[in-house]
């Protein structure tokens, strides 16, 4: 990125300085909708400063309440869209303000057994929560009536095998999407009726079905602006979401020595897996097959787009890390400028603007704005091995910790991303 700044500015500086009477520049077109994600991958930044992309830090407190209490700061439990900020079910707005919680609990009309971890959206004044059913509840949060449970006759009867993966539920104009993973898309207005669907890729054999994209729950879609993207491994597409049909909106290319082959992502899994196994009671786990396919591949669990960027989180897989004693393997931050259709890769992000030492958006940008959070009582952790250090802390840090208990909700991190 900072590339791409020196080059702009030395160019408008040679324009002033060429003539007073030539027009002011501009920055080159991109020539295509292709994301070179490979070489953002093996070039990748050891750093960069955070104040390359953006241009001032909030730091804003979850509201703490007795329906308001999140227990974990991981991606996979949190949904940024651009009216609120979902936390399983618990909803709040942009500002930290807890709204309410969406669901009851229970087997009975209204209830989902799995309502506290159920997937939130907002869409046209209304709630929907996705569990084990899909339920309307109105801007109140109270239940309309109108639900769907999954895996009945009647989804067997329309799908065929029923919805045993259906990660995701997403506005679609003024219809729904949900996505069973990995094989089909499906659209259906808001009485739950199917309106359309469109296939991903060939379908699976049952049972054939592993978590290379799956782990990415609730992330395959992403908001900018009104607009919902969903990111889909096997096409390597990103696609813009309507009301009945997907629109290709960026192409993501990655060297096949990069990425996972797509008949072992989808096809040979179960088989492999079972051989792991095998190995790993024997006690010869590195000479699992499966391993030597995975390991030091990339996947793409989420993209999100901003008005000026599309950045794609990007990991590389290492199988069983942890069982495995494997040391911990950063991601990598890919960073496609949407004017000028440059990307590059970043390691990690120096916090420069807010007083910590590093950032990074785990829990995803919306509304250009990259999002983390921290618990209050690991800011004042931190607040205190840098005063026992002799450091300078953020006068804003020490006024933060001035407002919030050690056990209250996360603060969420803000970084505003840069407006041109």
């Amino acid at each position: 990125m900072k590339i791409i700044f020196v080059y702009s500015i030395s160019l408008l500086c040679f324009m002033a300085c060429s003539s007073g009477n030539q027009k002011t520049a501009t920055q080159p077109e991109r020539k295509d909708n292709i994301i070179h994600l490979s070489a953002a991958i093996e070039n990748a930044r050891e750093e960069m400063l955070l104040s390359e992309l953006v241009d001032s830090i909030s730091y804003i407190p979850m509201e703490t309440t007795p329906n308001g209490m999140v227990q974990v700061i991981k991606r996979m439990c949190f949904n940024l869209s651009p009216e609120h900020i979902f936390y399983c079910n618990q909803c709040y707005d942009w500002k930290g303000k807890f709204i309410r919680s969406i669901g009851r609990v229970g087997q009975g009309p209204c209830e989902d057994v799995a309502a506290i971890y159920a997937n939130i959206i907002y869409h046209k004044g209304f709630f929907y929560g996705n569990g084990y059913k899909i339920i309307e509840y109105d801007r109140n949060g109270n239940c309309t009536g109108k639900e769907r449970t999954w895996n009945t006759a009647e989804s067997l009867e329309e799908q065929g095998t029923g919805f045993s993966h259906m990660v995701c539920l997403a506005p679609a104009g003024d219809n729904l999407m949900f996505y069973n993973f990995p094989d089909t898309m499906y659209f259906m207005d808001t009485d739950y009726k199917f309106v359309a669907k469109r296939a991903m890729m060939p379908s699976p054999e049952p049972g054939l079905v592993n978590n290379a994209q799956i782990e990415a729950h609730g992330k395959l879609t992403t908001f900018y602006k009104d607009t919902v993207l969903f990111y889909n491994f096997y096409t390597d597409t990103i696609f813009t979401v309507n009301s009945t049909t997907l629109s290709p909106r960026w192409v993501v290319e990655l060297k096949d020595e990069l990425r996972i082959a797509k008949e072992t992502v989808y096809i040979e899994y179960g088989a492999l897996c079972a051989e792991a196994f095998q190995a790993y009671k024997n006690g010869t786990t590195e000479s699992a097959e499966i391993l030597k396919i995975m390991d030091g591949k990339y996947v793409v669990p989420v993209v999100y787009e901003t008005d000026d960027f599309v950045f794609l989180d990007v990991y590389m897989r290492r199988m069983w890390a942890e069982l495995r004693n494997l040391p911990f393997t950063p991601p990598v931050l890919a960073v496609y400028n949407k004017k000028t259709g440059e990307t590059f890769g970043v390691n990690k992000i120096i916090d420069d603007l807010g007083g910590m030492k590093t950032f990074w958006p785990r829990l995803g940008i919306c509304n250009n704005k990259m999002v983390d959070a921290i618990w209050p009582y690991k800011l004042q952790e931190f607040i205190n091995e840098e005063k026992e250090k002799g450091n300078t802390v953020s006068p804003l840090l020490l006024d933060l910790m001035k407002r919030v208990h050690e056990d209250d909700n996360p603060i969420l991190i803000i970084a505003h991303l840069k407006t041109k």
